[in-house]
């Protein structure tokens, strides 16, 4: 991988002209919209823009422009098997999408590689969606930010919790990229996801892959969750039928705030 990680999911997942992508989040995430209340962390959904990017934005908007200076993001490893944590490779300074680059904290992920079960793995970067689905709409409404972008393979959550808890300051933003039921009726989609979000909500770290793709970094979230005594409110919910017409395998989304 070169210093640089091209987009990989431009034009398939999302916009690939600048242009038009910034036509898109103008539409979904205007810049004077906000809220009284700035969250300490996000769970957001990760599919293409046209079935839950309203929905990611709409978690986004939440956040105040100015104030957050670094932002990690926990994405499920959707390519590859993995265990553990797995890193950019050495070399990468920067994550890249039409609208520019966002440069990654290299401190932290030169102190996460001193820990075992943190590796650098290219492959687990190369083609994962669901890190960089959400960038374009982190850089549009926030002022300028550092990346630690991590994708979490099989893992306990006091494990990755622990590790996560310093970089907990006023002025970092922890993100759960995630959606949750896969590939059910819209009827099943919505009773399971129902219960998940009762979970997510209830602060309970017990979800599995079938809940949420994302379930081994959003369980470490719950548990950090918990131990800082924050509140989860519920922001949004839908799934893919609800665009595609599709009622027999739907995908289920689900945007929490936590404060």
């Amino acid at each position: 991988m070169s210093q640089i990680r091209p987009p990989a999911v431009a034009g398939y997942f999302y916009p690939a002209e600048e242009q038009a992508l910034r036509n898109w989040l103008g539409a979904h995430l205007p810049l004077n919209q906000g809220s009284h209340r700035q969250p300490r962390a996000l769970l957001l959904p990760h599919a293409g823009y046209r079935y839950s990017g309203a929905l990611a934005a709409q978690g986004v908007a939440t956040l105040a422009r100015q104030g957050i200076a670094r932002v990690v993001i926990l994405a499920p490893a959707h390519r590859v098997p993995l265990r553990g944590v797995a890193l950019p490779a050495d070399d990468c300074r920067a994550f890249q999408t039409p609208l520019g680059t966002t440069v990654l904290d290299m401190q932290v992920l030169a102190e996460l590689t001193r820990h075992g079960g943190f590796i650098r793995y290219e492959e687990a970067h190369r083609q994962e969606h669901a890190i960089e689905v959400l960038l374009p709409l982190l850089q549009y409404r926030l002022s300028d930010f550092s990346l630690v972008p991590l994708v979490v393979g099989e893992c306990t959550a006091l494990w990755l919790a622990s590790h996560l808890t310093p970089l907990l300051d006023g002025r970092t933003l922890l993100i759960s990229s995630s959606d949750l039921s896969h590939f059910m009726t819209q009827e099943e989609a919505r009773v399971l996801d129902e219960q998940t979000l009762a979970r997510i909500l209830g602060l309970t770290p017990e979800l599995g892959p079938h809940q949420a793709c994302g379930c081994f970094g959003l369980n470490a979230l719950l548990l950090l969750a918990r131990e800082h005594e924050w509140q989860a409110s519920l922001i949004g919910q839908s799934d893919s039928g609800v665009i595609s017409g599709e009622r027999e395998r739907v995908v289920g989304y689900g945007c929490v705030g936590f404060y």
